[in-house]
C-alpha cells in the first residue's frame, strides 16, 4: 500500500547501498528546475554533505559525477530558476533536451535507472519509478523504487526498461555526445539481464514503456474493481484505464478535469483531494495538491498496482512517452479498500466530488498556448558562439531556423546575465549578439520568455556552444573558492575527505582563515604527497585551480598563507623524471 505518513525523498532513494559507489544513472523527467537538478549529484556523493550543504561540497559532488549522469527532460519545460547560480554551469554535460514524440504529445516519462559497484566490483541496480518531476513542487506524488542483481540470461520482462533507455539518445534536441550514448546503450543492453528483488508479497512484476512505437502495447486493465488517481483525466483515457464501463471505478483527480468529463454512472465513486484532510491527527500543510498517477485493478482475486507517469488521459496511452510498473499482489490485503482506508491508506486526503459546471479557463488555455510554442522553439537546434578572449568576449546566440509565427512578444537573456534582454522575432531567424561578457558568465543555458497580454511564460534552452574556451569551468570554479576557507574545503572534498568541515581548524593568528589540518600543515602535506600515487586526477584538477589564481593577487590572497610554496614542491614531484644518460 501506499500510506501517505510514509515519506520518500528522491535524493535518498537514489542514495547508493551502504559499501557502493554509483557507476552510472540514467533519469528521465518532463519538468527539470535547476535549481532542483544540483540536489541530485548530492545522492551519489561519498561523503556526508549535510542536509544544507554548502555550495563548495555542492560544487565537488556535481563535478564528482557529471560524467557518470544523464538526466532526459521535454524541450521547453527547464524552468527559468529564481536567482541563477555558478554551480548551474556544472549541470550542463548532464541534461539533454528531448523532442516531443510526435505533434500534441510530449516525453512525460519520470524514472531513474541507476548501476553501483561496491569495492569487490560486485554490481546492483536500482529502478525508482516516480510521478514527480525534477521540480521543487510540494503536490501529494507517489514513487516505487526496486533493487536488483545481475542475472545470467537475459529476462524479456526487462525489454521495457532497455528500449526506453537505449531510445533515449536517439530523441534529443541536441546530439547527445559519443561517449555517453556508448555507456547509455551499454547499460540498457546490460539490464535485460537484471533480476529484481520483489516488493513484500508481490507475487508478480512487470514494466510498461509507452510511445516509443506508434502502436503502444497497453497495459491490461480489465478488472472488475479499479482504482483511478491521477490529477488529469479525460473521457478517452477514462476509457482506457476503466474499459469497456466505468462501473466499480473509484476516480480521484483534479476536480477542474472532473468537471470536462461527460455524465458519470452513479456507482462511481468520485473522490478530489484535500490538502485540509487529516492524517493520523496531524495536519499535512506541506502537500499542495494531487500530483500521483495511481492504478489498481482487481481481477481473480489479485490487485494489480500500476505506478508511473501516465495520467488517464488520451495522450498517455496514445503518443507520449510514459513509464509505468505494475506490481500483483493479493486483492484481500492490497485492493481498492486497502489503500482507500482510513488508517493504513490515503483515505484521509479524499473527500467527495461536488458536481460542477464545466468552466474554460482562458488563462489557462493562453498558458497552455504559450508553453506548446516556447517547446517547439526549444526543440530548434540553437547555438551559443564565442569569440574574443579574456578579459571579456562576446556570444552570438542562433535558433538555427526561424521562430514560429506568434502574436506574443519574445526575448532572449543568458541564464548568467539575468536583466539584459534581446528582443526576437517571430516567424525569423533569431539572433542575439551579448557584448563583454566575462569567461565565467559564458554558458550554453539562455532564458527564453514569451509575452502576450498579461501571461507570461519562460524557460531555459541548452544551447550548442561553440567555440567554448579552455579554462571556462575553471574560471566558475575560482569565483566560487574566493576564500581561504573555501579553498581548504575544497581541497579535503577534492581530496575524497569524509566530513571535511570537521576536519578544518582555525589559524592561530586568524588573518588567513582556516588553514591547518589536524592542527598542523604537515597533514595538508601528507594528503598531498598521498594523492600523487593515489588519485593524480584530482591533483590535476587542483592544478587548474591553483594556476588561475595565482595568476593575479586576489586569487593568491585566497589561498592560504605558504600554501603556493607547498604546491610548487608537490608540483614539482608529479612531474615525470627523465631517465639518467
Amino acid at each position: 500500500m501506499l500510506p501517505p505518513d510514509t515519506r520518500a525523498v528522491l535524493r535518498e532513494l537514489l542514495r547508493p547501498p551502504v559499501g557502493s559507489s554509483l557507476e552510472q544513472a540514467v533519469g528521465t523527467t518532463f519538468t527539470v528546475d535547476l535549481a532542483s537538478a544540483l540536489v541530485i549529484p548530492l545522492s551519489f556523493a561519498a561523503r556526508d554533505l549535510g542536509d544544507q550543504p554548502d555550495p563548495i561540497g555542492v560544487m565537488e559532488a556535481i563535478r564528482a559525477c557529471a560524467d557518470r549522469v544523464d538526466v532526459f527532460y521535454q524541450a521547453g519545460y527547464a524552468g527559468v530558476p529564481a536567482q541563477s547560480s555558478d554551480l548551474m554551469a556544472f549541470l550542463e554535460p548532464m541534461l539533454h533536451p528531448v523532442k516531443a514524440p510526435r505533434p500534441g504529445r510530449l516525453f512525460h516519462p519520470k524514472v531513474w535507472l541507476l548501476k553501483y559497484v561496491n569495492s569487490d566490483h560486485d554490481a546492483t541496480y536500482r529502478l525508482v519509478c516516480a510521478t514527480r518531476n525534477l521540480t521543487s513542487d510540494r503536490s501529494w506524488d507517489a514513487v516505487l523504487a526496486l533493487d536488483g542483481w545481475p542475472g545470467r540470461r537475459r529476462d524479456r520482462l526487462n525489454d521495457p526498461i532497455s528500449e526506453l533507455v537505449a531510445a533515449l539518445p536517439t530523441m534529443g534536441a541536441t546530439a547527445v555526445p559519443a561517449e555517453r550514448e556508448t555507456r547509455i546503450r551499454g547499460l540498457a543492453d546490460e539490464i535485460r539481464r537484471a533480476e529484481w528483488e520483489l516488493p513484500e508479497d508481490a507475487t508478480d512484476l512487470a514494466f510498461h514503456a509507452l510511445g516509443l512505437q506508434r502502436r503502444n502495447t497497453l497495459p491490461d486493465f480489465t478488472g472488475y474493481r479499479r482504482l483511478v488517481v491521477a490529477p488529469f483525466v479525460d473521457d478517452a483515457g477514462l476509457d482506457v484505464v476503466a474499459p469497456a464501463t466505468p462501473r466499480g471505478t473509484v476516480l480521484v483527480a483534479r476536480p477542474e478535469h472532473i468537471n470536462n468529463l461527460k455524465p458519470l454512472p452513479d456507482d462511481v465513486d468520485t473522490r478530489v483531494f484535500s490538502v485540509l484532510s487529516e492524517v493520523d491527527d496531524e495536519a499535512v500543510p506541506e502537500l499542495g495538491g494531487l500530483h500521483a498517477k495511481i492504478t489498481i485493478v482487481e481481477r481473480q482475486n489479485r490487485s494489480h498496482l500500476f505506478v508511473g507517469s501516465a495520467n488517464a488521459t488520451d495522450a498517455a496511452y496514445d503518443g507520449n512517452v510514459e513509464f509505468l510498473v505494475e506490481v500483483v499482489r493479493g486483492a484481500s490485503k492490497y485492493g481498492v479498500d486497502a489503500h482507500l482506508s482510513l488508517s493504513a491508506g490515503f483515505g484521509g486526503l479524499l473527500e467527495e466530488y461536488s458536481q460542477q459546471p464545466a468552466v474554460q479557463d482562458p488563462e489557462e488555455e493562453q498558458r497552455f498556448h504559450l508553453q506548446d510554442m516556447l517547446r517547439r522553439i526549444a526543440e530548434l537546434p540553437w547555438t551559443v558562439t564565442v569569440s574574443g578572449s579574456e578579459p571579456s568576449y562576446d556570444l552570438e546566440v542562433s535558433s538555427g531556423a526561424a521562430l514560429p509565427d506568434t502574436a506574443a512578444t519574445l526575448t532572449l537573456e543568458l541564464l548568467t546575465r539575468r536583466g539584459e534582454t534581446s528582443s526576437v522575432a517571430a516567424g525569423e531567424h533569431a539572433q542575439a549578439t551579448f557584448s563583454s561578457v566575462s569567461l565565467a558568465d559564458i554558458g550554453p543555458f539562455i532564458v527564453l520568455t514569451a509575452t502576450d497580454g498579461d501571461i507570461t511564460e519562460a524557460c531555459v534552452i541548452p544551447a550548442v556552444l561553440i567555440n567554448d574556451p579552455p579554462g571556462r569551468l575553471d574560471a566558475v570554479l575560482a569565483r566560487q573558492v574566493n576564500t581561504p576557507e573555501k579553498f581548504l574545503r575544497f581541497l579535503l572534498l577534492l581530496l575524497g575527505l569524509d566530513n571535511a568541515s570537521a576536519l578544518l581548524g582555525d589559524d592561530a593568528d586568524g588573518s588567513t582563515g582556516m588553514w591547518t589540518f589536524s592542527g598542523t600543515r604537515q597533514g595538508v602535506f601528507e594528503l598531498l604527497a598521498r594523492a600523487l600515487a593515489d588519485q593524480p586526477r584530482a591533483l590535476d584538477d587542483l592544478d587548474r585551480l591553483v594556476s588561475r589564481l595565482a595568476a593575479s593577487d586576489a586569487g593568491r590572497a585566497v589561498m592560504p598563507s605558504g600554501f603556493l610554496q607547498l604546491w610548487t614542491v608537490v608540483n614539482e614531484a608529479r612531474q615525470p623524471r627523465r631517465p639518467k644518460s
